[in-house]
């Protein structure tokens, strides 16, 4: 019988989709972990969720750009706060943060392609009734639409 060698796949880079909760913070030492496991560059992503930015009320296309511009911004703050205080350990050449806007599954998946992205690491939250009969999980979105792996993290009891 042959010996069979192992073989380990190393990750060269890692998207870290964050929505600022719990889960996300639960996901960073993953995250975090693994890249400097690996050595690979890992991307901090947000998403300003266009979906929900306007649900219900009437704003005019100006508005709404001027609205999710406003909200971007406010969100690059607290993106960058989120790293300085959960992903600390990462070198500045080993971690890059971004905020997009757009409907999450489908910019964490075009952000996998963009980066050549090799593994995500996320946390899930996993809504329950009538949300997820209609809108389903980012992560399982992302999970049914991705080719590389996903380490899911998920909420805490």
């Amino acid at each position: 019988m042959a010996e069979s060698k192992r073989i380990e796949k190393f990750f060269k880079s890692i998207l870290f989709p964050i929505d600022f909760s719990e889960t996300s913070e639960r996901a960073a030492p993953y995250a975090v972990s693994l890249a400097r496991r690996y050595n690979a560059k890992l991307y901090v992503l947000h998403v300003v969720d266009v979906t929900d930015a306007a649900a219900g009320y009437y704003v005019s296309p100006i508005s709404s750009e001027e609205l999710e511009k406003e909200e971007a911004k406010g969100d690059k703050e607290m993106l960058r706060r989120f790293c300085a205080r959960v992903c600390c350990g990462c070198e500045d050449e080993d971690m890059e943060a971004m905020v997009l806007s757009g409907v999450p599954h489908e910019v964490i998946l075009k952000v996998v392609k963009e980066k050549d992205i090799d593994l995500i690491v996320m946390g899930a939250s996993f809504p329950g009734g009538v949300d997820r009969l209609f809108f389903g999980s980012t992560a399982e979105k992302v999970m049914k639409g991705s080719s590389v792996p996903l380490f899911i993290i998920p909420p805490s009891k």
